[in-house]
């Protein structure tokens, strides 16, 4: 398995005038409340100058949100205080500051959700959108976060552990520990052996991949064991248990994501938390498959081979809105 990589080291150039133009844009177009002749002025200004347009994808590409939202009109501080590690670590203070920022109203609030999940900021680890983290837990356990994602750590006398809320991790057990290592997963959980382990959570939908160890299930009416090389999958009463490929299931640690004959649905929502805007996908074609590999960091490069690989068109539109479908 490869080593995983990070977005936060990547410098934005300085933000000038027209920079400052496509910040306006962006929050006046994410408040939704743009009519059809606003939509027309911000079209004639992207298609002004290849500056205004260059100034546009660089600010609405979603892999460097907190340099851009600083100039967006946001409350003095809102965004530096997400950043500062001693003010981090008062998370209370910083849910006080977001949840005043959303009560104003203004369209940086929503704007500032598309980028930090404001539900997780009080979870012992989360992270933004487009943004890796990894970390080491006390017992010498690893710990790779995918975007969006959130945990409480659990780590006791008799036992260590973890609560993971919700989005992706990889987990790798330490075997110098002798305690058991449990994952709480609200209705389930899961007793851990030492190894490497995918975990993802959303919506109802709970999957553990064994990459390198296995485990117990319990919780539900529940119990089962999975070996390395197997997934299990619980979607509400469903329950399926499958062979897998353990490269292919920790690629996105790398920032790429290897697929083998999954749908359109499952790979669009690996690809979302990558990505600050609204991507949509037709129903009519959510259940088609496609196989290959797809960078995560460049989020509408990955979404545009996906729908170019299986013959359908996507549509961006105002660079922030981004549609699948079949073509005409």
């Amino acid at each position: 398995m490869a080593k995983a990589r990070t977005r936060d080291e990547i410098a934005d150039p300085r933000i000038g005038e027209t920079g400052r133009a496509a910040i306006k844009w962006m929050v006046a177009l994410n408040s939704g409340d743009m009519t059809e002749r606003q939509l027309r002025d911000f079209e004639r200004w992207r298609r002004a100058s290849p500056g205004n347009a260059e100034a546009w994808n660089r600010m609405s590409g979603g892999l460097q949100p907190f340099d851009v939202l600083a100039q967006s009109g946001l409350p003095r501080g809102a965004v530096a205080q997400m950043q500062d590690p001693a003010l981090r670590r008062d998370r209370r203070a910083v849910l006080k500051g977001l949840v005043g920022l959303s009560a104003s109203g203004g369209a940086g609030a929503a704007l500032l959700q598309r980028f930090v999940p404001m539900e997780d900021v009080l979870s012992d680890h989360y992270t933004r959108t487009a943004q890796h983290e990894q970390f080491e837990l006390a017992d010498g356990s690893d710990v790779i976060l995918a975007p969006r994602s959130s945990l409480n750590l659990a780590l006791g006398p008799e036992e260590r552990g973890l609560q993971f809320v919700r989005g992706r991790m990889m987990l790798n057990v330490a075997r110098a520990d002798t305690r058991p290592f449990v994952v709480d997963l609200g209705l389930v959980r899961f007793a851990a052996s030492a190894g490497a382990f995918v975990f993802d959570r959303r919506d109802g939908h709970v999957g553990i991949t064994g990459l390198t160890g296995g485990g117990t299930l319990s919780g539900a009416g529940r119990r089962m064991t999975i070996k390395a090389s197997e997934r299990l999958s619980l979607d509400g009463a469903e329950v399926r248990l499958s062979k897998v490929d353990v490269d292919a299931q920790s690629s996105w640690t790398t920032g790429l994501a290897v697929v083998d004959n999954e749908t359109l649905g499952h790979i669009v929502e690996q690809i979302r938390p990558y990505y600050a805007g609204f991507v949509l996908l037709d129903p009519a074609v959510v259940d088609q498959r496609v196989s290959g590999v797809f960078n995560l960091f460049d989020p509408v490069a990955a979404l545009e081979t996906l729908a170019r690989s299986v013959g359908l068109g996507m549509v961006r539109r105002a660079g922030f809105w981004i549609r699948i479908e079949p073509t005409a």
